[in-house]
């Protein structure tokens, strides 16, 4: 086994507005930017749609990094997922203007057959009953982590609970976490999840870090600090990616020290996205300057 990551989300086409520039129909979409990142530590495989219009350059530009979008279905005739949004002066608070769904609402994820022994799946942002479908599909997965949405949360929560009941680990935000555990307490929210059953569950607070809980307890880790902040679309996705990249390299270990480590990752990954607009400064790190980057933030942490 190659600790492959089977990771399934959307391959979209993003227009982002921010006060400073506007980019339009970029690549985005949550199994971009966890796919991106995440190959950086382990290899991935991509299971989403695409339509007509989704441009060829990028799935290159994706193969070239060695993901696998053999589980990538191309609808010719239907128009590509696309997202538009603004962000405020602050980049903190960001406006969905026009998101366009279509091709998403019959989509089911099949996994290619050679994948189905995978032990390690990331179930992305899609509606609970696609992940669902997709789970289904593996024979017995050794770690499955999943993100979701306030949209899922509020609208399909009966098919949510589900998914829940199904996973071992849970990427979300803080709003997200008290909605969903229906509690207004962050750490009661957490620990009401935790005795349902996940092992695992990253809380994300934006600038001001992230908390984790799992089995062996909890602790908070601080955002990298940055000067440069230019699109905080696909931070969360692309923490996720480096998060869950290092714990499937070191075959599933849920223990304080790979948690730690896995948290500075993802971290770092996070904080490489924001840095320009699309995945323009993923494209542009490299394995070295990822475990510089690691070390001296390890340092900043004392541990």
């Amino acid at each position: 086994m190659d600790n492959r990551i089977v990771c399934t989300g959307t391959l979209g086409l993003d227009t982002t507005r921010t006060p400073f520039r506007t980019v339009e129909n970029v690549l985005g979409g949550s199994a971009a930017y966890f796919s991106y990142s995440a190959s950086f530590f382990v290899p991935v495989s991509v299971i989403s749609v695409i339509g007509e219009d989704f441009p060829k350059g990028y799935l290159e530009l994706l193969s070239r990094k060695g993901i696998d979008l053999s589980g990538v279905e191309k609808r010719d005739g239907e128009k590509n997922f696309a997202f538009d949004s603004e962000f405020s002066y602050d980049l903190y608070a960001r406006k969905a203007l026009k998101t366009e769904l279509k091709i998403l609402e019959n989509y089911l994820p099949n996994l290619p057959h050679r994948l189905v022994e995978t032990e390690f799946v990331y179930l992305g942002t899609f509606a609970p009953k696609q992940q669902l479908h997709l789970l289904e599909q593996f024979e017995s997965p050794k770690l499955v982590i999943a993100d979701t949405i306030e949209y899922y949360i509020e609208n399909d929560r009966p098919a949510l609970m589900d998914v829940m009941g199904r996973i071992d680990g849970l990427v979300i935000n803080d709003i997200e976490l008290r909605m969903l555990a229906q509690t207004h307490n962050l750490v009661k929210a957490a620990f009401t999840l935790l005795e349902k059953g996940l092992k695992l569950l990253v809380v994300k607070k934006g600038e001001h870090g992230c908390i984790i809980f799992s089995e062996e307890g909890a602790f908070p880790l601080p955002a990298f600090p940055l000067e440069n902040v230019v699109d905080p679309t696909g931070a969360g996705d692309s923490f996720a990616g480096g998060f869950f990249g290092h714990i499937a390299r070191k075959n599933g270990t849920l223990d304080q020290k790979t948690l730690k480590e896995a948290t500075a990752y993802g971290t770092i990954m996070g904080a490489t996205a924001v840095g320009d607009f699309s995945l323009n400064n993923l494209l542009n790190t490299t394995p070295e300057k990822i475990e510089e980057t690691f070390h001296g933030y390890r340092r900043m942490l004392f541990f």
